[in-house]
């Protein structure tokens, strides 16, 4: 039980190395939300991933493609011939 800032509640590891985040901290999140996890020396924090992070990260993803094939269309270049991420 947490009596402040920075202080948090015990919680265990079961042999499937899974946790249950307790109830006070589940607020905003809903099953299947995606977590990111970090490690800080001896901490470990999980933060939620925001919908905008994945957007932009797929907006990042650029497909390229061999000079002599640009002729062909994007779409067709890539499943024929196979693009690549950068």
């Amino acid at each position: 039980m947490g009596w402040g800032v920075g202080v948090g509640e015990k919680v265990k590891i079961d042999e499937r190395w899974r946790i249950v985040i307790p109830s006070k901290f589940r607020k905003g999140l809903k099953p299947k939300d995606e977590l990111t996890v970090e490690g800080r020396g001896s901490e470990i924090i999980l933060r939620k991933v925001a919908r905008e992070d994945i957007l932009k990260e797929f907006n990042e993803i650029r497909l390229f493609v061999d000079e002599k094939l640009r002729t062909l269309g994007a779409e067709s270049g890539k499943h024929r011939y196979g693009g690549y991420k950068e």
